[in-house]
């Protein structure tokens, strides 16, 4: 899709409080959409969840209110949840770029009249913080049938990539995010959250994914810088390029940065309502299956 179509994004809320409602009317839902608004949503870094900075212009006072949290706290209560989707077509279609639980919700009117709502948020929070009954097997099990089993819990979908690895009597007391992490740390494998899915891979392999190509006639933005470890480069939003999966870089005018990489670290900063606004990916890459060291 071109830089110069209307970009547009799409909120929508869900309140997770007893009895909740943002009209007379006991909605607990409300989709907001056509104001001004961004969002920087970061996956990879090093963090174990996706998270995203949300900013909306000119929200209405009630859904602020409702929505508004500027001290975090675990009761399941206060789970607040939002989801964004993106258009890069005017508002014809949408496509789904981020869901999580917000952490912090907070009302900025010192720029009034048209007053920002600010929210920070992190993905499948919920699964990190609430308690759930310990879980143990007996003898050898398979890392992936287990991670399974406890995606099945989260109502989340499981989406294994190779990892055949088994650990012998596990016993695991945490959340059950912390489960998954805790299992795929005992044989080395790396666990990835992404909407709705755990990805489960081999340390150091991709998910068996589409692969982008990005070039300078498909959305590169100037040149690929190489790195220690590999490349980092920005290119137009590009919602096929996922954490953990390998993207392609083709006929770059840096030829070291050509070719297949993975993605460790993935940022999109998008801007809607907004004459010049930014829509673009940051991509943060190493070499498909680790750095190979020679002796």
């Amino acid at each position: 899709m071109g830089s110069f179509t209307k970009k547009k994004l799409r909120f929508s809320f869900v309140l997770g409080q007893q009895d909740p409602h943002f009209d007379k009317d006991g909605n607990n839902t409300v989709i907001v959409e056509g104001l001004r608004a961004s969002a920087t949503i970061q996956s990879g870094h090093g963090a174990p969840m996706p998270s995203a900075k949300l900013m909306i212009y000119g929200l209405g006072q009630t859904v602020m209110n409702k929505l508004a949290k500027i001290r975090w706290n675990t009761d399941d209560a206060k789970l607040n949840y939002v989801r964004v989707e993106a258009s890069q077509d005017g508002g014809e279609s949408y496509i789904l770029v981020y869901e999580g639980v917000i952490q912090y919700a907070y009302p900025n009117y010192g720029s009034s009249p048209e007053v920002i709502l600010t929210i920070d948020s992190t993905s499948a929070l919920q699964h990190k913080i609430r308690p759930v009954p310990p879980l143990s097997f007996n003898g050898e099990v398979d890392v992936a049938s287990a991670v399974s089993q406890i995606c099945q819990k989260m109502s989340m979908r499981f989406e294994n990539n190779g990892v055949t690895e088994k650990v012998s009597n596990p016993y695991l007391p945490e959340t059950a995010l912390d489960q998954v992490f805790k299992l795929c740390d005992a044989i080395n494998a790396k666990a990835v959250v992404e909407f709705n899915t755990i990805a489960i891979t081999p340390q150091g392999q991709a998910r068996d994914i589409l692969v982008p190509v990005i070039s300078p006639n498909s959305g590169l933005i100037g040149y690929p810088i190489p790195t220690i470890t590999g490349t980092r480069f920005q290119c137009l939003f590009d919602p096929v390029i996922r954490f953990q999966g390998l993207v392609e870089i083709k006929d770059s005018l840096v030829e070291i940065c050509n070719g297949k990489w993975l993605v460790v670290g993935l940022s999109h900063y998008l801007e809607s309502e907004v004459s010049g606004g930014r829509w673009l990916s940051e991509v943060d890459a190493i070499y498909p299956g680790g750095v190979k060291i020679v002796k």
